[in-house]
């Protein structure tokens, strides 16, 4: 039963597509169409049966330069002066290899460089001064001076590897794989060099035939055979390499559990590979042929690392194994944009490379690569078998997480400025935001930027391969429960749009302008309260805006204020009660520094025309800067436990029985606005960071998500997500602009990935 009576309104979208959600799948799972043996034909032709998904059918994460352990921040700060940019794209690093793959990483990259006679590496320096050596450590030179392989990224520049030599990172695989019998198959890229391009740094030794046999060497030394995936057991005596994995596909999965494939990362070294090796017999790598080549004869596997994403279905189609990078340079990592990311993903390729992986976010943004549910591997989106499941494809499936029911808490999307917000000062400039329409309601571009978002978690989630195209979700599947406000309810029937096309989405709100429980303070402020003692246990707003001087600076110059015409920018913040107790009023910048610094974020979201800065418009930099100011207001008059444990009593409680509640809703949603997300936050001591906004910036359409996750014997997992838009793709192209997802720290989850169990999270929200 519903708690309130309600007005449903039901939202048809006409748009072609297909149906969401069913009730015997998790979220990020796609539909099992059969749990049995099902003979027939796959998407790409090929007979099939539960036991032969190929491993062309599947899709994994890996790590790019999976041993690069990075740059002391000294040297790496050296490196800056000169090379700012190459400074810039080096700085990452990654966990030891054994780290990786306990987190799910199944494919790997090591660049080798050759070292026949030892030494080579062994003297790192300055580019250009060799005088000026770079120090090892003992064992590290020690390990230099031997013959041999070695691991790292650039001579000198950046050598730091997590294991050292080639050998001992091979070493390190193996010891996992026999740890973990059953995985699946990893993949180790090797990029052999064969040139340094950084001048005034140590020459290399080009890999020769003679060196590719040692490379060899080393593998089979490492690995017993039965566990190598080579060339030579996916084709016949008498048939091409090209001709059998055309024919028939990579081999199956279940036949191939516990393996190592190991594949070469430069098209041109293939032939000097081949050489002595027609038709690769007897060597272990599989070399990378370029698309363009399908008649090579070796043609298995290629690299495009940077797409184009629509290029990919077709080889992935004709069972190519493909490499791809989500990430590149960092600029992912620091702006926190997820388009590539998903494109790629999207596309079919079966390995997709990044340097941030689900452990090891961007500290920057929280940018990072990995399925919804975890997990090691996933259905391939574009090739997958029709009974292929995701918790069937690692060996602890048992353990595998299958996301099962979301709820999200919103603010609603971009909205014109509300009374108020336009300030009435003689010399504002002329090119302040100016809004059509009503104040306060939705505009156009935010339901659309809304609609983006909810398409691109829609995709991210994987939420495609549950929807069929004769059926849409069950009543009751899809919950979208809007406050009465105009704008939230035309932003719930835009997220709706996104999420659910081709389906009758029903949008529950109580009648407009009466107050929701659910979402209005108001109605809890019933005389019951000490209103003064609240008061007086709120921080001082002071305190929040003396960080903001920065911000007011430079609100004042962008308004043209003087003191007397902007005396709120000087005046001390104040909290007072407005007659009758049942409100607050708000004096100083509390009140008028947020509240036009927010109309300023909202214009530049909305692609107005901005006030000039120091001769040029206002850009997303400076709207991060003001963000603050709104930002200090949430945490000062909204997300003090005292008011957010009465203001989000009644939600708190939804939501527990939203994530408990057997037959609840799978996905559900509460369009309210900041001061809906800003309580919760606060009653569970979470600190947010959108990208491009200041720290605790709520920014409209983001949203506080609880995803539970349950594995096969019934276990409970709940993983708190803050879901927004980067403001430059909002405001360039808010049709495309996608969602980023992070994952704040929750202090009252215990889990060592930051995760709660669900007892955890709803003891730490109950009322």
């Amino acid at each position: 039963m519903p708690l309130f009576p309600r007005t449903p309104r039901v939202l048809t979208i006409l748009t072609l597509g297909v149906s969401l959600l069913s009730l015997s799948a998790g979220l990020a799972a796609p539909a099992p169409r059969s749990l049995s043996p099902d003979p027939g034909r796959s998407k790409d032709g090929l007979s099939e049966s539960h036991a032969s998904i190929r491993l062309d059918q599947i899709q994994v994460i890996g790590s790019h330069n999976s041993y690069h352990a990075g740059i002391a921040p000294a040297r790496l700060a050296l490196i800056a002066e000169e090379a700012p940019q190459l400074a810039s794209l080096l700085d990452y690093r990654h966990a030891s290899l054994t780290n990786q793959l306990d987190h799910g990483i199944r494919q790997i990259e090591l660049d080798l460089y050759a070292d026949t006679q030892g030494g080579r590496f062994a003297t790192p320096h300055r580019p250009g001064h060799t005088d000026e050596r770079w120090p090892l450590s003992p064992r590290e030179e020690a390990v230099m001076r031997q013959p041999g392989i070695k691991v790292m990224h650039i001579p000198d520049l950046d050598q730091h590897a997590s294991c050292q030599p080639f050998t001992a990172c091979l070493a390190e695989i193996s010891h996992w794989s026999r740890a973990h019998p059953g995985h699946v198959p990893i993949f180790v890229i090797l990029e052999t060099e064969q040139h340094n391009d950084i001048p005034g740094t140590t020459p290399v030794e080009p890999f020769s035939h003679e060196t590719y046999d040692t490379l060899d060497t080393d593998i089979r030394s490492s690995f017993p055979a039965a566990s190598l995936l080579t060339p030579d057991d996916l084709h016949r005596p008498d048939e091409t390499l090209a001709h059998a994995v055309s024919t028939r596909g990579w081999p199956d999965l279940e036949k191939n559990r516990g393996k190592v494939v190991f594949l070469l990362d430069q098209r041109a070294d293939g032939p000097i590979y081949e050489k002595g090796h027609p038709g690769l017999r007897g060597r272990i790598a599989f070399p990378n042929v370029a698309p363009q080549q399908s008649d090579a004869p070796d043609a298995a596997f290629t690299e495009l690392n940077d797409g184009p994403a629509d290029a990919i279905p077709a080889l992935v189609s004709r069972h190519w194994l493909v490499r791809v990078r989500a990430d590149a340079n960092t600029i992912e990592g620091r702006t926190g944009a997820t388009g590539r990311r998903d494109a790629l993903m999207a596309s079919g390729a079966q390995l997709v490379s990044t340097d941030y992986p689900d452990s090891e976010p961007a500290r920057w943004s929280g940018y990072h690569v990995g399925f919804p549910a975890g997990g090691a591997a996933r259905c391939n989106p574009v090739t997958q078998p029709r009974f292929c499941r995701d918790d069937r494809l690692e060996p602890n499936g048992a353990n595998h997480l299958v996301l099962s029911r979301l709820v999200l808490v919103m603010r609603h999307g971009i909205r014109s400025a509300l009374n108020g917000q336009h300030p009435s000062l003689a010399t504002l400039p002329a090119s302040w935001p100016v809004w059509e329409g009503r104040a306060g309601d939705l505009t156009p571009r935010g339901a659309r930027a809304l609609s983006a978002a909810a398409h691109s978690l829609r995709e991210w989630l994987n939420l495609n391969d549950l929807f069929s195209a004769a059926a849409c979700p069950a009543s009751g599947q899809i919950v979208i429960h809007a406050n009465t406000e105009p704008r939230t309810i035309a932003s719930a029937d835009a997220f709706a749009r996104g999420i659910a096309p081709a389906c009758a989405v029903t949008v529950d709100h109580l009648p407009i302008a009466i107050a929701d429980p659910l979402f209005s303070q108001q109605i809890l402020w019933d005389g019951a309260t000490d209103m003064t003692r609240l008061v007086a246990a709120m921080p001082d707003p002071n305190e929040a805006f003396s960080s903001q001087g920065n911000a007011l600076t430079l609100l004042g110059t962008i308004m043209n204020c003087t003191q007397r015409l902007c005396p709120f920018l000087h005046e001390p913040s104040h909290i007072g009660l407005s007659h009758g107790r049942s409100g607050f009023i708000l004096s100083g910048p509390i009140n008028e520094s947020s509240s036009y610094a927010e109309a300023l974020e909202l214009g530049f979201l909305d692609g107005k025309t901005l006030p000039d800065h120091a001769g040029k418009p206002v850009d997303a930099a400076i709207i991060e800067t003001l963000s603050g100011l709104h930002a200090a207001m949430l945490d000062t008059l909204v997300r003090p436990r005292p008011l957010a444990s009465l203001t989000s009593r009644l939600l708190r409680e939804a939501i527990i029985r939203d994530l408990t509640t057997p037959d609840g809703p799978r996905l559900k949603i509460y369009m309210g606005h900041d001061d809906t997300i800003a309580p919760l936050l606060g009653i569970l001591d979470i600190n947010v960071r959108a990208p491009g906004y200041a720290q605790n910036e709520i920014p409209v359409g983001a949203a506080l998500g609880f995803a539970l996750y349950r594995n096969p014997s019934g276990r409970s997992i709940v993983r708190v997500l803050f879901l927004s838009q980067i403001p430059e793709a909002v405001r360039r192209d808010p049709d495309h602009a996608s969602l980023l997802t992070s994952y704040p720290a929750v202090p009252a989850c215990g889990m060592e990935d930051g995760s709660c169990e669900i007892r955890e999270l709803t003891t730490a929200l109950a009322p």
